[in-house]
């Protein structure tokens, strides 16, 4: 095989690599979605779009897009999804897996407030009430029974 033919192989080849190793990205934010707090919307025509958390899906419902039809969140502790309808929510924890940039430090060295970012206060869900209790008890943040988080879309409930 010619030197100009593997190096147009090797090219592919990592072309191809680097695409597939691409995180996936927030419908909303742009944000890199994590696994454990992967949120799906459906959307009123059947078309379905990942957010980076629950925080992020409920603000796609209130930016008058689409109408949202579903919400579903994966269960931080355990995985799999469940409806965002059916979860046990924990809101404001110190947890917050969509943010991944350092805290702003001024000159003098002192750390300083964020004003805004979407994904504040962290929400994130658990299918079982103990996993919940327990995170919030370690976490901090509100704990909300399934279907009495107040941010919840009508049509979700």
């Amino acid at each position: 095989m010619s030197t100009l033919r593997c190096l147009l192989i090797f090219i592919v080849l990592a072309t191809l690599g680097a695409c597939a190793g691409k995180a996936e990205q927030c419908w909303v934010c742009q944000r890199e979605i994590h696994p454990q707090v992967r949120t799906t919307i459906t959307l009123e025509g059947g078309k379905s779009v990942s957010t980076c958390c629950p925080r992020c899906a409920l603000h796609y419902g209130q930016e008058n897009r689409e109408p949202v039809r579903g919400i579903r969140v994966t269960d931080y502790a355990g995985g799999g999804s469940l409806p965002m309808s059916q979860a046990f929510l924990v809101e404001g924890s110190d947890e917050a897996p969509c943010m991944h940039h350092p805290p702003v430090i001024d000159p003098a060295g002192a750390p300083m407030q964020m004003c805004y970012d979407r994904c504040t206060p962290s929400l994130i869900s658990f299918r079982g009430a103990a996993t919940a209790r327990a995170f919030a008890a370690e976490h901090g943040g509100t704990l909300y029974a399934p279907g009495s988080f107040p941010g919840l879309p009508p049509a979700t409930r």
